[in-house]
C-alpha cells in the first residue's frame, strides 16, 4: 500500500515539474543560473554502482563504477555529458512496456512494475531517460549498457555547478552572426522507396532528388525516377525493375545517362546489365564505382539474406566481386573468415565451425545512422544465424572529404528523436536529417544544429538513402543542367 501511495505522489508531483530553461536557447543569458524552483524528482548526487552490458558490444565511453551523476534545477551531468540548464519531463509507466518499446526485453523485469521515468535534456547536447526504481536507486540505458546508480547526497555541490557553468559558457555560447553561405550548394540524393501493397507484397522503386541551396538559402528540390549518379566525366543511371513474370527484382542496369533511349538494344542490355533469374534483390548503395545490394535466392535458400557487390562499369561480367577485390588486400578473405567464425560461435555456442558457409562475395555496404558500413550474413546449409553483422574492414568511402566539424549521433538524436539517418554537408554549414516521413535541412551555427529546420520534403513511403553526392560553387550549375537534361521531373516545390 505504501508503495502505491508513494508512486501516486510521484505521479502527481511530476505534473508540476517545470523546466528551468528560459525563452530562446540562442541567448548567452540561458547559461546563467535560474532561480531555484521546485526541485527535480531526482535531485541530488548519484554514484554508478553497476554497469551491465546488454548487447555484448563493449563501449569504452560508457560510465564506470564510481562515476558521479549530478542533478538539480541548473545542471544534469555525468563525466563529459551535461545539460546546462536542463529541461525536465516525467511520466509514469509500466517498466516492461517502456523497455520493450525501446527494443529491450529482460526476463528479470517484473511485468507489472510501475516506475517514474524522468527525461532530462538540453537541445542537441543532452537527452537521457532516468528510470527511478526506488527513492535511492535509478538506472538508465546508454551505449548498449544499463547504468545503475545509488544516491549519495540530496544536494549537488555548488563548486560542481559553477565548474559546468564555466564550461557551458565556453563551449555553448553561439555566434550571433554565423558565416553566411558564400556559394551555391547542391545535393544529389538517391533513395529506395518501399510500397506496401494490399496483398502484403512489397514493391521497391528508386528515385533521385536534386536539392539546391543557393547563397540566399531559398532551397528548391526536384525529384525524378531511377538512381542518377555523377562520375568524373559522365553521369550514369541505375535501376532495378520487377520481372513481370516472376515478380522478382532479378536485375540491375547501370548505363551512361546519354544512352537511355538506346537501352532496348541487345548490345547495350548485355553490356550494362546484371541479371540472375533466381535472385530477388534490392539496391542498398550506388556510386560511380560500385553497386551494393542484398538478396535472397528463391530456389535454394529463400530464407537466407545475403549481400553482393558489383563494379558499376563491369556489369557485363555478371559476377559478384570478392572482398579481396573490393579491399585490394590479398588477406581480406582470411580476415573475413576469422570474423565470421568468431561471430557465429559467439551467437550460438553449439554451432560447429565446419558447418558455417564462408562466401567471400557475401558482403555489402548499407546505411547505418549517418555512415556507410560493410555488412555480411552468417549461415549454415540449414539455417541463418545472423541476418546482418558489421565487418570491421576497410571501406572505400573512408577516404572521403573530412568534415570541418564533428556532429555526433547524440546531437542529431537530441534535435530529432525520430531521426533514421543524417548527412553532414562538407562545409559544415548544413545537415540533412531523415525521419520516417520527412527529409529535413537544418543550418549549423558554430557546431550547433539549429532546432528549427529551414526546409523539408515530405516522404509518404518508407525510404532509405542509397547514394549521396554533394557539389558546390560552379559545379552546381553543371550538375543541375545534366540532371534536367537527363531526367523527367515527377515532383518539385
Amino acid at each position: 500500500m505504501k508503495k502505491i501511495i508513494r508512486c501516486c505522489l510521484f505521479f502527481i508531483f511530476s505534473i508540476f515539474l517545470v523546466s528551468c530553461s528560459k525563452g530562446s536557447d540562442d541567448e548567452l543569458n540561458d547559461l546563467i543560473l535560474t532561480p531555484v524552483l521546485d526541485s527535480p524528482v531526482l535531485q541530488g548526487t548519484w554514484q554508478v554502482t553497476k554497469v551491465e552490458n546488454i548487447t555484448g558490444v563493449n563501449n569504452t565511453n560508457s560510465p564506470k563504477i564510481g562515476d558521479k551523476l549530478y542533478i538539480n534545477n541548473n545542471l544534469v551531468a555525468i563525466n563529459k555529458e551535461y545539460a546546462f540548464p536542463p529541461t525536465f519531463t516525467s511520466k509514469y509507466v509500466i517498466l516492461s512496456d517502456y523497455l520493450i518499446n525501446r527494443g529491450y526485453n529482460f526476463d528479470n523485469v517484473a511485468i507489472d512494475e510501475n516506475v517514474v521515468v524522468v527525461n532530462a535534456s538540453q537541445g542537441q547536447y543532452f537527452s537521457r531517460d532516468f528510470i527511478k526504481t526506488s527513492d535511492d536507486e535509478i538506472f538508465y540505458i546508454a551505449d548498449d549498457n544499463m547504468i545503475f546508480l545509488s544516491k549519495v547526497s540530496d544536494d549537488v555541490d555548488s563548486e560542481v555547478v559553477n565548474s559546468f557553468k564555466v564550461l557551458a559558457i565556453f563551449e555553448r555560447s553561439k555566434d550571433k552572426n554565423p558565416t553566411k553561405n558564400d556559394e551555391d550548394e547542391a545535393l544529389l540524393l538517391s533513395v529506395r522507396e518501399r510500397d506496401d501493397l494490399a496483398d502484403k507484397d512489397l514493391e521497391y522503386n528508386y528515385y533521385t532528388y536534386l536539392i539546391k541551396i543557393p547563397k540566399n538559402d531559398k532551397i528548391t528540390y526536384k525529384k525524378s525516377e531511377d538512381i542518377f549518379i555523377k562520375g568524373k566525366d559522365e553521369y550514369r543511371k541505375i535501376r532495378s525493375k520487377k520481372n513481370n513474370l516472376s515478380g522478382l527484382y532479378d536485375n540491375i542496369e547501370a548505363f551512361p545517362a546519354r544512352l537511355e533511349d538506346q537501352m532496348d538494344q541487345k548490345e547495350n542490355i548485355d553490356r550494362y546489365s546484371f541479371k540472375d533469374f533466381d535472385m530477388d534483390l534490392r539496391i542498398n548503395f550506388a556510386d560511380i564505382n560500385y553497386i551494393s545490394f542484398s538478396y535472397t535466392k528463391l530456389l535454394s535458400d529463400n530464407s537466407i539474406n545475403k549481400y553482393g557487390f558489383l563494379a558499376t562499369n563491369e556489369l557485363q561480367d555478371n559476377t559478384l566481386i570478392s572482398i579481396d577485390e573490393f579491399t585490394g588486400e590479398n588477406t581480406a578473405t582470411e580476415q573475413f573468415e576469422y570474423m565470421v567464425l568468431n561471430e557465429a560461435t559467439s551467437a550460438d555456442s553449439e554451432i560447429k565451425p565446419n558447418d558455417i558457409i564462408i562466401d567471400n562475395t557475401n558482403f555489402g555496404l548499407v546505411r547505418d545512422l549517418g555512415n556507410w558500413t560493410i555488412q555480411t550474413s552468417i549461415y549454415t546449409k540449414e539455417k541463418q544465424i545472423k541476418a546482418s553483422t558489421q565487418i570491421p574492414m576497410r571501406n572505400h568511402l573512408d577516404n572521403s572529404v573530412a568534415n570541418p566539424i564533428d556532429i555526433t549521433k547524440d546531437q542529431v538524436r537530441n534535435i530529432n528523436p525520430q531521426f533514421k539517418d543524417y548527412y553532414l554537408f562538407n562545409d559544415g554549414k548544413y545537415i540533412l536529417i531523415q525521419t520516417a516521413d520527412e527529409i529535413l535541412i537544418h543550418k549549423i551555427n558554430k557546431d550547433y544544429i539549429e532546432k528549427k529546420p529551414i526546409f523539408s520534403i515530405p516522404t509518404d513511403k518508407a525510404s532509405t538513402l542509397i547514394s549521396i553526392n554533394q557539389q558546390s560553387g560552379s559545379n552546381v550549375k553543371n550538375l543541375e543542367e545534366n540532371y534536367l537534361n537527363n531526367n523527367e521531373i515527377i515532383d518539385s516545390n
